[in-house]
C-alpha cells in the first residue's frame, strides 16, 4: 500500500451534525442516526427554498396588470349598461345591420 493511500484512509473527519470526530474515507456522517438527521435538515432547507421561490413567482405574476380581452371588455360594458352580455351583443349586432 502506498503512503498516499494510507494517509487517505486515516483521515480524520468531523461529523457536520454532532461534531464528533471519526476516521473514514467515504462517509460524511459518523453514524446512521446523524446521516438521517443531516438528510432531514437538507430536505427542510430545500423545501423552504422551493416554497419561497414559488411564492415570489406568484407575487410577481400577481403584480402584473392583466390584459383585458375583448370578451371581458364587452361583458363589462354590458354590466355597466345593465344588460346581459347576450342583450348587449344583440343590440350591437342590430346597429351594425341597420347600418
Amino acid at each position: 500500500m502506498a503512503a498516499g493511500q494510507k494517509e487517505q484512509m486515516d483521515r480524520i473527519r468531523t461529523c457536520p451534525v454532532c461534531g464528533r470526530e471519526f476516521t473514514d474515507r467515504t462517509r460524511k456522517y459518523c453514524s446512521p442516526k446523524c446521516s438521517k438527521e443531516g438528510y432531514r435538515k437538507r430536505q427542510a432547507k430545500y423545501s423552504i427554498e422551493k416554497y419561497h421561490t414559488e411564492k415570489d413567482k406568484q407575487n410577481k405574476e400577481a403584480k402584473k396588470p392583466k390584459k383585458e380581452s375583448s370578451l371581458e371588455r364587452l361583458a363589462k360594458e354590458a354590466r355597466e349598461a345593465r344588460m346581459t352580455y347576450g342583450q348587449y351583443v344583440a343590440l350591437g349586432y342590430a346597429e351594425i345591420k341597420r347600418g
